[in-house]
C-alpha cells in the first residue's frame, strides 16, 4: 500500500480501521491518505456520541468490575 500513512500521526485510525476491514471482510485498500481525515472525524464523533449516551452512561455508573486474584510472583531464569 503505497502512500500510507504520511502524516505520522494516525496510527491509530489506520489500525482501528484496518480492524474495522478486516472484521467486515472489506478490501484493506480502502483506508488510505484520502480518506483518513474523514475517518478520524467518524471515530471523534463515535466517541462523543458513546459519551453522551443515557443508556451508556446509566450502564457505566452501574458497572461492577471483577473481582481479581493476585498471583505469586514467579521468577523465571
Amino acid at each position: 500500500m503505497p502512500f500510507l500513512n504520511k502524516t505520522s500521526s494516525d496510527c491509530g485510525v489506520y489500525a482501528l480501521k484496518h480492524i474495522k476491514c478486516h472484521l467486515l471482510g472489506m478490501d484493506l485498500s480502502l483506508v488510505n491518505d484520502d480518506n483518513i481525515r474523514k475517518a478520524r472525524l467518524m471515530i471523534a464523533y463515535d466517541l462523543w456520541e458513546a459519551d453522551n449516551d443515557p443508556v451508556i452512561i446509566l450502564r457505566m455508573s452501574q458497572f461492577i468490575p471483577p473481582k481479581t486474584t493476585i498471583d505469586p510472583v514467579v521468577t523465571i531464569f
